[in-house]
């Protein structure tokens, strides 16, 4: 029973299904170490190989997605802090501007509209990245 020896429940539900046994979610693990040693193609030198084997593969499935979580996670922050910059030069330039044009409010209602636009671009974005990455990503803007 040595070969089970850090294998989870479900690597051992992949285990009998590659040796051909039928598997629910209501198979207890005990239930499912039964069912490997019983089955008629049990061998266990091969069977600890494909155990080893799927432990692997699922270990380094579980490391890809971290990956792809953190490559997700720095381009929205790079994303963010270019969006900030982008903001802090446009605020720049708007406030030399807007002692200028201090004539009527609609210079000030513009800026506002542009804002709120640059708001809206930036939930939408987020929105996107969300729904490929598959996961939620707090908002750093507040509308």
């Amino acid at each position: 029973m040595s070969i089970f020896a850090g294998a989870s429940k479900c690597n051992l539900k992949i285990l009998s299904e590659e040796l051909g046994e039928t598997v629910d979610n209501s198979h207890k693990l005990k239930d499912l170490k039964k069912m490997i040693l019983a089955s008629k193609v049990y061998n266990e030198e091969s069977t600890k190989e494909c155990l080893n084997t799927i432990i692997n593969e699922r270990k380094e499935r579980e490391e890809n997605e971290r990956r792809n979580e953190e490559i997700a996670e720095r381009r929205l922050q790079e994303e963010i802090q270019i969006e900030k910059r982008r903001r802090r030069e446009e605020k720049n330039t708007r406030n030399g501007s807007e002692r200028k044009n201090t004539r009527n409010g609609s210079e000030r209602m513009n800026l506002r509209n542009g804002r709120e636009r640059m708001k809206w671009n930036l939930s939408c974005k987020k929105c996107i990245l969300e729904q490929k990455v598959g996961f939620q990503i707090p908002s750093p803007i507040k509308m």
